[in-house]
């Protein structure tokens, strides 16, 4: 006789685990942000400069914090 496989069983296990879900409110912050990212890297002016640091930190904190939440629903 032969051994039966379970091709659903399979299949979970070549896929790995599920993707965590996307968080609809941190994609929705991204696109205004990436917008005034760009109007600020376009107009170069002392004062946009500053506004450049000031929305990249912010990118930086959101991208921090989405990974920290991805790390928790990973686990």
């Amino acid at each position: 006789m032969g051994t039966i496989i379970n091709l659903n069983e399979v299949r979970a296990k070549w896929r790995g685990p599920p993707e965590p879900p996307v968080d609809e409110a941190f994609v929705a912050a991204w696109e205004p942000i990436f917008e005034a990212l760009e109007l600020v890297e376009t107009i170069q002016l002392p004062k946009t400069a500053r506004a450049r640091q000031l929305l990249l930190r912010g990118l930086g904190v959101m991208l921090d914090r989405e990974q920290r939440r991805l790390g928790q629903c990973a686990k």
